[in-house]
């Protein structure tokens, strides 16, 4: 709450990280679960999360090099 500037973005980057990173750990559960997202709506959707997910990890990981550093 009191982190400003440079600051609140890598702490605002590491959360949001943290934050995707549970959406994939749901999308594995649910691959990992017999029977489950056998539905073609919920396989298309599970499919999207993942890919958008892991993209947007992997583009805020390389984020705080951007930033000024500390």
């Amino acid at each position: 709450e009191a982190s400003q500037g440079v600051e609140f973005d890598r702490s605002f980057l590491t959360f949001m990280i943290q934050h995707h990173g549970g959406a994939v750990t749901m999308v594995n559960q649910l691959n990992a679960t017999p029977g489950a997202g056998q539905d073609n709506g919920v396989y298309t959707a599970s499919s999207n999360i993942y890919a958008d997910q892991t993209a947007e990890i992997e583009r805020m990981q390389g984020m705080p090099s951007e930033l000024p550093a500390r």
